[in-house]
């Protein structure tokens, strides 16, 4: 009988748990880090997102948020995006993360309104539209070429790859982009509010697939392209060719995967790829979300991604900024 893995502390299972294990047992070595970064005119929708205090603020999210990554400061702005409700942005987790491991983050800009003052890999993707026009995305041409060289750098530099995001307005561009392919995602995407925000991503998801007008036999691409964000086919795209090497990582929530979800559809298209080796990780709080469904989401995929998340835990913080992830703010972000 096969031995049986099990999680270490403090990760836990979300999905799958056994290959999960399975997985997470194989990890060896210090990981590559990169972070895709994007924007998408959803963002502006008053009330859809909390990463960044208001819209004109959250212009500035990726840009900041890759800036303290890299140099523990923001240069854009004075301050690091924060809650409209108080917390800061899930970067300061990430860095510290990543200082203990060693690790220098790689940013990658898939299409961003404000870039950010570091160095980063520019693919020549541009910013998304709103995705209630029903055509969000310009892929520029060689756009996919360049991103999965993008991946197969990455998968050259480490023996695994850590993916992560940050797109303002992303859970919502998740939400259509999954139900785009098919997933049903209604009530399920975690937000950076506490209660999901869902009847008003309801409302623009509705509109934005109406407005999209997608067929049955509509390609991965065409879908992203009509209801997703610059992040999502970067990414993908980056998962898919690194997994040919070594074992991917999907840092993130919901956000994530949807990006598994695309990854899954280019890769039943016939692009080249190892989706055996892709699992997500999140938090505890995306996992334990009462108002979310990531569990969920994973089961609608077409093929199996482990998921695990991580047990932080704010509750005894001598920073109230902190404590108020546990009321369900913010959740997770930056990988």
């Amino acid at each position: 009988m096969p031995a049986m893995h099990a999680l270490p502390p403090p990760l836990g299972a979300v999905h799958a748990p056994e290959a999960a294990a399975r997985l997470w047992a194989g990890l060896r070595g210090r990981p590559a880090f990169a972070c895709v970064i994007g924007s998408t005119d959803t963002a502006e929708i008053p009330g859809i997102s909390a990463a960044g205090a208001t819209p004109e603020k959250r212009r500035y999210t990726a840009a900041l948020d890759s800036e303290f990554l890299l140099f523990g400061r923001p240069l854009s702005l004075p301050e690091i995006p924060r809650n409209p409700l108080g917390p800061p942005s899930p970067v300061v987790i990430t860095r510290a993360a990543l200082e203990a491991l060693g690790v220098t983050a790689l940013i990658v800009d898939a299409g961003t309104r404000v870039p950010p003052r570091t160095p980063r890999l520019v693919l020549g993707g541009v910013p998304g539209r709103c995705i209630t026009t029903g055509r969000a995305l310009e892929v520029p041409e060689g756009l996919r070429e360049r991103a999965r060289a993008a991946g197969a750098y990455l998968a050259s530099t480490a023996p695994w790859l850590i993916l992560a995001e940050c797109v303002p307005g992303g859970t919502t561009t998740a939400q259509s982009l999954l139900e785009g392919l098919g997933i049903p995602a209604g009530g399920r995407v975690s937000s950076s509010m506490p209660g999901g925000n869902h009847d008003l991503k309801r409302r623009v998801v509705d509109q934005a697939l109406g407005a999209a007008g997608l067929g049955p036999g509509a390609t991965g691409l065409e879908v992203a392209a009509a209801v997703g964000d610059p992040m999502q086919p970067v990414a993908a795209w980056i998962a898919l060719e690194a997994s040919l090497r070594v074992p991917v990582v999907l840092a993130g929530g919901t956000q994530m995967a949807a990006v598994a979800a695309l990854a899954l559809r280019f890769w039943r298209e016939g692009e080249p790829g190892a989706p055996e080796r892709l699992s997500l990780a999140t938090t505890r709080w995306v996992a334990e979300d009462p108002a979310a469904d990531l569990a969920g989401l994973l089961e609608h995929l077409p093929l199996e991604v482990p998921a695990v998340h991580c047990g932080l835990d704010f509750s005894g913080s001598a920073l109230p900024g902190l404590r108020r992830y546990e009321e369900g703010l913010v959740k997770e972000g930056v990988g």
